[in-house]
């Protein structure tokens, strides 16, 4: 195996874990082979097999187009039809069998596909290839790459092939310059289990440590590769992480009790085998252990364990929709001017500078800095931008003045030699849009983690939907103003900041 087939194929797999076609298919033509099984006894193709996503599922069809073997053996006899019977990927399983794929073949256990399907309670994949017999199906149609994605795929591409390269910020940087400014942030690795670390992990000047390593120490590295999403892989690296060390506090459970436990704590976590149940217990002990997020909501817990951000991006389009042409028959909330904005107020002693970091962590972790650095929403208007400063500089003044909890954080951030970093977002909009916006904020985060006194206001539309939509189109609505404020940077304000602006 020669260290330029390496190097490609370590690069394909970043790609998959990045979910980027367009990055899989200049690499597949640069030669990288979606088959070499490489030292931790794995290839591209069967990290493909768990795709559950359109963009993964255009990954796996892109190596097959270009030569993967549905049948390619990993060092334990794997294929990838048994990857994807394991971790219930109906669709993935359905093109690997349409190319080829056999059903038949063991694994070093002399266990089918259907086995695992079984084995792992994933009904649809066992029902699948228990009617081989029946007549052909045709998988779902996955969208071919736009050229949207096309901008996407070019920035990730450049990540990977020179990680000196700040991919993530000089992308953000562009976006705040552009309408597509969405787009291109969410192609920033934001909506997959890795991160731009990631990739330059896997670049090839770790070639020659990567042939000789032990990857882990008191695990399979091939069952870590193919069972364990990369997080949880590297959770495994941690000395802590030895099975012989759990705890006794965590009870004696059945493997669906357990996967039950971790999915109500917001984990996704793949098959329970004898592998990884001794893990998925560890990182149940974790998790109950750790730090907890008391008083956010429900929704927004679990992105900030996971870093999946609920799809309300229709749920915005209809907000918006609404207030764009707000009927002037009716008597709307201080008018009908499209002057309004909403903004948030944080903390710098705990985001830390963060959009000069953020390309090496992880979403999960950038949106809980993001999160225990907020701590006020309100809504603002062009006329009145920094209202909320000039009352907390009054009080500044005459420091006897009793003050409201916001006003006594600002003071406390200003005594400290630091300035307050107010983030304005969703601007040029009406009043009651605002304030709607501001509530869904409001609702997320939750009022007793924030200096706010008391609730939002929802109009419109909003009004009537349940909590758990607003809740959650509040933490899609948090998801982009930390991409604003990623692309924006770190901005403080001290009170000659406001004074000059007097």
């Amino acid at each position: 195996m020669g260290a330029e087939a390496r190097r490609l194929a370590q690069q394909l797999r970043a790609a998959l874990r990045l979910e980027e076609p367009l990055v899989v298919q200049e690499l597949l033509h640069r030669g990288a082979d979606p088959n070499l099984v490489l030292a931790d006894g794995a290839a591209a193709v069967h990290l493909a097999a768990r795709a559950r996503s359109p963009r993964a599922l255009q990954c796996l069809q892109a190596l097959l187009r270009r030569g993967a073997d549905p049948n390619a053996r990993s060092a334990e006899a794997l294929t990838p039809l048994h990857v994807a019977a394991a971790w219930g990927c109906r669709q993935g399983l359905e093109i690997l069998l349409t190319q080829g794929g056999d059903s038949t073949l063991q694994d070093q256990d002399g266990l089918q596909p259907l086995d695992w399907a079984l084995q792992q309670g994933h009904q649809d994949c066992a029902s699948i290839l228990q009617e081989l017999d029946t007549p052909a199906w045709t998988p779902e149609e996955t969208p071919e790459p736009t050229s949207e994605w096309s901008l996407c795929g070019l920035g990730t591409l450049t990540s990977i092939m020179d990680p000196g390269l700040p991919g993530l910020n000089v992308f953000l940087g562009i976006a705040a310059k552009d309408r597509h400014s969405e787009t291109l942030a969410r192609c920033q690795d934001f909506s997959s289990d890795g991160s731009f670390v990631t990739a330059v992990e896997v670049s090839a000047a770790e070639d020659s440590a990567l042939e000789g390593a032990t990857f882990l120490t008191h695990w399979d590295s091939t069952m870590a590769t193919l069972w364990l999403t990369e997080d949880e892989t590297s959770i495994l690296c941690d000395q802590d992480s030895d099975p012989s060390n759990l705890h006794q506090s965590v009870p004696i459970m059945s493997d669906l009790e357990l996967l039950q436990a971790l999915q109500a704590l917001g984990h996704s976590p793949g098959p329970v085998t004898s592998f990884t149940r001794p893990h998925y217990l560890r990182l149940l002990q974790k998790a109950q252990t750790g730090p907890e997020f008391v008083g956010h909501s429900p929704e927004l817990v679990k992105a900030l364990r996971t870093g999946q951000i609920p799809d309300c991006q229709a749920d915005e389009d209809v907000l918006a929709q609404e207030f764009e042409h707000p009927d002037p028959t009716k008597k709307w909330r201080e008018g009908v001017v499209k002057s309004s904005f909403t903004y948030l107020l944080l903390d710098p002693r705990e985001t830390k500078d963060l959009p000069a970091r953020a390309f090496s962590l992880t979403l999960a972790e950038c949106l809980q800095t993001f999160v225990r650095a907020v701590f006020y929403v309100g809504k603002g208007t062009r006329a009145r931008p920094d209202s909320h400063l000039w009352e907390a500089l009054s009080y500044h003044k005459h420091p006897r003045k009793q003050a409201c909890p916001k006003v006594h954080k600002i003071r406390d951030i200003w005594d400290n030699g630091r300035g307050v970093i107010s983030l304005h977002c969703f601007q040029h909009v009406v009043a009651v849009e605002a304030y709607t916006r501001e509530a869904c904020l409001l609702d997320a985060l939750g009022i007793q983690t924030l200096t706010n006194q008391k609730q939002g206001h929802y109009y419109g539309v909003v009004a009537g939907w349940p909590p758990t939509r607003r809740r959650c189109l509040g933490v899609h609505l948090l998801h982009r103003a930390l991409l604003i404020f990623l692309a924006e940077g770190e901005r403080e304000l001290r009170p000659q900041d406001i004074q000059a602006r007097g």
